[in-house]
């Protein structure tokens, strides 16, 4: 029988009620939704699902550097937002300490802050989302992430998804949770699903090697404690698809070639064309200390085809011999130079465009220790309409003619929202567009003036770059930044840099003609002592190292808005190998005008005084009245503003028409 489509619609949202996962935590939220036809129409909300994940190492009994103190927890809830339709939420939350009285943001606000008015009690509230996004539901204050407190807060995550295109296909293969093989073939040819119904959790790691022509799918609520990769053999036509969970819970066991060498550290680590990953929340929650690995990687520029016997070691490219390593003959799957820098002559099942490239879409990436970085799609491939929440770098644009368009960050306390590389073998690396990035959080600030140990911090946008490949023609426009961030750009470039490719003569490779065409920043940087915006490039490159092989950042251009001003070069220290650096004041398109408010000249409000809640008891001093308007539409529990033009004290107000004096 078909069913009507607002039915279907209404009955995938129950689908994801009682999910939460035994070895989770307490339910911190509760969450209700359902599907209306317009920002102004109501419909019958029905309790929603989610799961919780918590710092997963027991930082009491265990002295971890890895976690940088980040605790707190993260709720989720999967969303299915038909076409043409809006979702109405309610959510209330259970954490003590959270209430609407400091403020009641849905991130990213420059997306929701035109959806109606929402309505905004101590602890609950209830609102209008309509688009396709990840949205973050917080009653805490701006204010709230300059300060500690905020490594350690509980999370609430509305992940708002389409319709799969890809359905499971009848005669899909029901993958067996009681199969104990440490590894599964899957492929070639067939088509796999995971159950919702079964208990995927073998006790141990798990990998699932993928081959040619294969379709993985996930149904809604399924929790696979598992991992899914090839690094043997590159494939192709591979689809892994499903409003499911796929957690790297387990230690690997060390150095097995294509299961848990260096290369295959991955959840998801693939060599091949026309891979794509859809709707998939990837987490890691192995307890263990030091347990690195990456969310996501498809054809990785910084690792080999595995070789039997052979295990690829990532310290390889870490060695710190001057001029440059003597690296082994290990054969690239897609680079075009192979590790030792011999031409590879091997492309078959390699992209050469974005239609037989990668796609990750509405994919979300959660982790909790350094080194368990967040997505990377290689050459020719495409990041689009994703989460990522980790304690290392977020988005890594390393590769040609990629493209990341519409990514929520949730930066935690270490590493680049926006990473340019370390470690990329040698070979041409240009042409990659980066757009539509909202960084709602940054907690790099907690680390900026001791990780890594140097002078760039981690900013927005950076890293310290060791590579003999001249990364050139990259665009980078509307990066939005809600919260506190330590610094805009931080960039150096190094051939002694941690990780590093340098060419056999040890020159390092110049980056030329990057284009930031708007940056903008809610507020003042936080700053602190020894770090800032910084560029460098190498301060004492080898004789024979010359023209793009020297080692410069050249033609750098950054169009910004910092809570209303513009970048300058007194903003930056510029150390040595910086040509042409170019900075403009950006125009932000969604600012607030003054025509959204009405003003009441001479007049004040405050609680007696027409307003409910002084939500700014003493005032935040901004740089204009239109900044002062921005804090207040961004925040869904805010009416109105008092703003002293003497001083710039800008004081919001939950309530208020009654006006005072």
């Amino acid at each position: 029988m078909r069913m009507h489509p607002d039915v279907l619609h209404l009955t995938l949202l129950l689908l994801f009620t009682n999910l939460l996962q035994p070895t989770y935590a307490t339910a911190k939220f509760t969450v209700k939704a359902c599907v209306a036809t317009s920002l102004t129409d109501s419909c019958t909300l029905q309790t929603v699902g989610t799961k919780i994940v918590a710092q997963p190492v027991d930082t009491s009994s265990t002295k971890c550097e890895d976690t940088v103190d980040q605790k707190g927890s993260v709720t989720w809830a999967d969303l299915i937002l038909p076409v043409g339709k809006v979702l109405l939420v309610e959510v209330q939350t259970k954490v003590a300490s959270q209430t609407s009285g400091g403020g009641f943001f849905v991130r990213p606000s420059r997306k929701t802050r035109e959806w109606g008015k929402p309505t905004v009690a101590n602890k609950k509230a209830s609102f209008y989302l309509a688009d396709k996004g990840q949205f973050s539901v917080e009653f805490a204050s701006q204010e709230y992430w300059q300060a500690e407190p905020a490594l350690s807060f509980d999370a609430l995550m509305l992940f708002v998804n389409p319709e799969l295109v890809n359905p499971v296909p009848s005669g899909a293969t029901v993958i067996s949770d009681s199969d104990s093989s440490a590894l599964v073939d899957l492929g070639p040819n067939k088509n796999y699903v995971f159950s919702a119904d079964n208990t995927y959790d073998w006790g141990a790691d798990k990998v699932f090697k993928v081959h040619d022509n294969t379709e993985i799918h996930f149904e809604a609520g399924a929790h696979v404690r598992a991992r899914i990769v090839q690094t043997e053999k590159k494939v192709e036509n591979v689809l892994i698809s499903g409003y499911g969970t796929l957690d790297t819970h387990y230690d690997l066991e060390p150095d097995v070639v294509g299961v848990s060498d260096d290369a295959t550290h991955q959840t998801i680590g693939i060599y091949g064309k026309n891979i794509r990953v859809v709707g998939l929340t990837i987490v890691n929650t192995n307890p263990t200390c030091a347990a690195w690995g990456y969310c996501l990687n498809i054809n990785a520029n910084w690792s080999p085809i595995g070789v039997a016997g052979d295990p690829f070691e990532a310290d390889e490219l870490q060695d710190q011999t001057m001029p440059a390593p003597t690296y082994k003959t290990r054969q690239a799957h897609c680079q075009e130079k192979n590790m030792d820098d011999s031409d590879n002559t091997n492309f078959d099942n390699c992209p050469t465009s974005h239609e037989d490239g990668q796609t990750v879409s509405f994919v979300k990436c959660m982790t909790w220790q350094m080194g368990q970085d967040g997505i990377n799609a290689g050459k020719y491939g495409t990041v689009e309409n994703s989460f990522v929440r980790v304690i290392d770098d977020a988005i890594k644009p390393w590769d040609s003619h990629g493209v990341y368009k519409n990514i929520t960050i949730w930066q935690q306390a270490l590493g680049w929202p926006i990473n340019f590389g370390w470690w990329n073998w040698n070979q041409p690396d240009l042409g990659t567009v980066v757009e539509d990035i909202y960084v709602i959080h940054n907690h790099n600030w907690h680390t900026s003036a001791g990780w890594p140990e140097t002078a760039s911090g981690q900013c927005v946008i950076g890293g310290i770059y060791g590579s003999g490949s001249v990364k050139s023609g990259y665009k980078l426009k509307n990066i939005y930044v809600e919260t506190a961030a330590s610094c805009a750009v931080g960039l150096e470039i190094s051939k002694s840099a941690y990780s590093r490719h340098p060419t056999a003569d040890g020159c390092v490779g110049s980056i030329v003609g990057i284009e930031i065409d708007g940056l903008f920043f809610d507020e003042e940087f936080k700053t602190g002592t020894g770090y800032g915006n910084y560029l460098s490039g190498e301060t004492s490159p080898y004789g024979t190292c010359t023209g793009d092989l020297s080692g410069e950042i050249k033609n750098l251009k950054i169009s910004s808005n910092v809570a209303g001003r513009g970048l300058l070069v007194s903003d930056f220290t510029v150390v040595a190998g910086v040509i042409g650096l170019d900075l403009s004041k950006a125009v932000d398109g969604q600012a607030v005008g003054l025509e959204k408010y009405v003003l009441y000249e001479g007049k004040n409000t405050y609680v007696g005084a027409g307003a409910e809640v002084e939500t700014d008891v003493n005032g935040v001093v901004v740089g204009s009245v239109l900044q002062c308007l921005e804090r207040c539409h961004c925040d869904w529990s805010c009416d109105c503003v008092v703003w002293d033009a003497v001083g710039g004290e800008c004081s919001k107000r939950q309530g208020g028409g009654n006006f005072g004096i």
